[in-house]
């Protein structure tokens, strides 16, 4: 892998973890999502009429994918919410690809000895975050809106796996799951408060779209990345976003650094490489 791919793939990770320091300054963590879906929405729309329509066996899998998507967008607001970033952050990247391994095993794939020392080392740096959360109260209600979060991560993310293969190009299924998944969201948020979230709206239109151009590019890179290097190894360095948020919520948020913390942080992320790797 060339240095400039790999200084592309880091910015992406950082991307990726931008969008959500984002979400978590925001006053209201639910209203944040849905700007930023906006904002990845209409960065879709200007690159839908340069691609393919998606193969219509790929269809189902991509209204599916909307609804894990809002499901994620609110599960994640609500960690931020009642967590730290660093905290929770961490554990909906880290388990995502953990519950991943598990599934695989269960359908009878043998792990190799990589796979295992992943899901030992993840073990133990989640192990460390619910540690440091149980020391602050009101933190452990933030990791379990952490951990549904990562589940459904790993929903969308076998959903989206197997949605972009049908479609018969990637980057046409995902600038289309990002301009429709905006319509779940926007309804889910107008149900609930829609004149709150209109005032919410007109007072930071500037960060939503900053958000939706990082969250759309974070993820855009990434399919190009697996383009032209081993998906595998991709996939590994975008787990170093763990470490980009703790360092940015440290900066940014003011949140507290421990030692505790960061070493727990790197051993989700050197875990997850490793499953990634395997």
């Amino acid at each position: 892998m060339s240095a400039m791919l790999l200084a592309i793939i880091l910015g992406a990770a950082m991307l990726h973890a931008t969008w959500n320091i984002i979400v978590k300054s925001g006053g209201n963590k639910f209203f944040e999502t849905g700007l930023i879906a906006i904002g990845s929405c209409l960065t879709g729309l200007c690159f839908l009429p340069f691609l393919p329509v998606p193969d219509m066996a790929a269809w189902p899998l991509l209204c599916f994918s909307c609804l894990c998507h809002t499901v994620y967008n609110m599960s994640m607001a609500s960690a931020y919410e009642k967590a730290d970033l660093s905290i929770t952050y961490t554990i909906m990247r880290g388990v995502a690809p953990l519950l991943t391994s598990v599934a695989i095993l269960i359908g009878g794939t043998v792990l190799s000895p990589m796979a295992w020392g992943g899901v030992c080392v993840l073990c133990v740096g989640i192990l460390c975050l619910g540690w440091e959360a149980m020391r602050r109260s009101g933190a452990w209600r933030g990791m379990r809106s952490a951990l549904l979060t990562a589940i459904v991560i790993a929903i969308y993310t076998i959903t989206d796996g197997y949605g972009a293969r049908l479609s018969g190009h990637g980057a046409s299924y995902a600038c289309w799951l990002f301009v429709l998944k905006m319509l779940p969201i926007q309804a889910v948020l107008f149900w609930r408060r829609g004149s709150k979230y209109i005032r919410y709206a007109r007072s930071r239109p500037v960060p939503g779209l900053l958000g939706g151009v990082a969250n759309f590019f974070s993820y855009g890179i990434a399919i190009w990345a697996m383009t032209k290097a081993p998906i595998a190894m991709v996939a590994a360095l975008r787990e170093t976003s763990v470490i980009f948020g703790m360092l940015l919520a440290v900066f940014f948020l003011h949140e507290k650094f421990t030692l505790l913390r960061a070493f727990a942080v790197m051993l989700v992320a050197g875990g997850a490489a490793f499953l990634k790797l395997a």
